[in-house]
């Protein structure tokens, strides 16, 4: 008898407990990036999960769970794991929330107003000024680099700002990365 009465009160405790999200979890739970109302990326325990509707996106915020999805391991760009929305009515709505993903600038690294390190692409831009800064959040590309391959994490390749007026900067960008 004490044992059906253990059982039953630690099958009362793992339903109460997932029957909504903590605290905890509901902190860890931002959203990051959103472009146009149809691209949402959200940060949710160490996964981006990536959301290409309003609906959707309203949808999560108050689950935070998609139920179709794609997901790709150590994709982000500090290495989690990306998790993609799916719908099944529209073949290239995961490739166009895919493509999306990749060409959009996340920050990787800061260091005060005059260090930003951003992956893009699969490769890391270093940046030096706040200018430069928001033309590559902008746009994903920046006017005048200088372009290392392999030099990054992993063999990634690194792109750094030159700035003409301070031609000092790019060396102080490459010792600051390393």
């Amino acid at each position: 008898m004490k044992k059906i009465a253990y059982l039953c009160l630690v099958a009362l405790l793992f339903i109460t407990g997932c029957s909504g999200m903590s605290a905890k979890e509901e902190s860890a739970t931002q959203q990051i990036v959103e472009k146009d109302g149809n691209f949402f990326v959200w940060e949710h325990l160490d996964r981006h999960y990536v959301i290409g509707s309003e609906a959707s996106n309203a949808k999560f915020k108050k689950s935070p769970h998609l139920p179709y999805a794609k997901t790709i391991l150590g994709a982000g760009p500090q290495g989690e794991t990306v998790v993609y929305e799916i719908n099944k009515k529209d073949s290239s709505y995961v490739e166009r929330l895919m493509e999306t993903y990749e060409k959009t600038p996340f920050l990787v690294e800061s260091k005060g107003d005059d260090y930003f390190v951003y992956k893009v692409h699969g490769r890391y831009y270093v940046v030096g000024n706040e200018a430069t800064r928001e033309k590559l959040v902008k746009n994903g590309h920046i006017p005048y680099a200088k372009t290392i391959l392999g030099a990054g994490p992993g063999g990634a390749t690194v792109v750094y700002e030159i700035d003409k007026k301070n031609p000092e900067m790019t060396a102080k960008l490459m010792k600051m990365f390393k």
